[in-house]
């Protein structure tokens, strides 16, 4: 189940060390719980196309352009040789829809023998600032995407982030700047919460498809807060992960829980 949003946006307190440590994924190391992470950003929504528009009610909850799909076909063909057993994806529709067709051949239900779960979590959403940041009702998710799991959303079939910055601001006609990318604390904690549901999963080897700004919180953070989220552990990971993700951009790294 999903961590309700007043716990993913409540008081940072409760974290006190990094929640993930991340290496070169050709690295040697190796532990019980290490895992190998493919990181992938969406590719071109029809917000990606014009910022300011971005903001418009058109691109509530942005699907992908013609060039963003035929970005897809084109990682498909290099998402085969990844022995992946597990999608985790960000319940918006321009990430669903990558991790769809960029993974074909492992999409479907029980009968199709190469199928593996994709599942959505609402904690590896991007940052929720505009329209084009909300998402559509759970039902109206599980009727588009039948074999992508929404069990995790199921207590909010609203969109319960965009409610709180809502009832915060006022809608996106009183308030057409920044949200959560203006409340770090929120930020804080929901990548601590999204870390750990990814390393308390059993697979080993992991494709998650998510956005760029959220990632960048992270990865090379604006926020002092954020600094520590991520623990690298060696310079050529932390070279890699430093700059933003393109449109369908494929990062490969090896992750664990951090020691202590």
């Amino acid at each position: 189940m999903m961590n309700s949003p007043a716990s993913i946006l409540s008081t940072a307190a409760a974290y006190a060390s990094p929640s993930v440590s991340l290496f070169s994924v050709n690295s040697t190391y190796q532990s019980p719980t290490s895992k190998i992470l493919h990181l992938i950003r969406h590719a071109e929504g029809t917000h990606n196309l014009n910022e300011e528009q971005s903001k418009l009610p058109l691109h509530f909850d942005a699907k992908l352009t013609e060039k963003g799909i035929n970005q897809c076909n084109e990682l498909a063909k290099r998402t085969k040789d990844l022995d992946v057993e597990a999608i985790i994806v960000s319940p918006l529709t321009r990430t669903l829809e990558t991790s769809i067709l960029s993974f074909p051949h492992l999409y479907g239900d029980n009968n199709k023998k190469t199928a593996v779960p994709f599942i959505a979590y609402e904690e590896w959403r991007e940052t929720v600032n505009f329209l084009c940041d909300s998402r559509r009702p759970t039902a109206v998710l599980q009727q588009s995407y039948p074999h992508i799991c929404f069990k995790n959303l199921m207590h909010n079939n609203d969109d319960p982030i965009w409610k709180h910055y809502e009832s915060v601001f006022g809608d996106h006609n009183a308030h057409r700047s920044k949200r959560e990318s203006d409340d770090p604390i929120s930020l804080y904690n929901r990548a601590h919460s999204a870390w750990k549901l990814l390393l308390n999963r059993p697979e080993k080897n992991l494709a998650l498809v998510g956005h760029s700004a959220f990632f960048l919180h992270m990865f090379s953070p604006l926020f002092e807060e954020l600094n520590g989220v991520v623990k690298y552990e060696d310079e050529s990971v932390a070279e890699l992960m430093s700059s933003r993700f393109e449109n369908c951009e494929l990062r490969s790294v090896k992750v664990d829980l951090p020691e202590g």
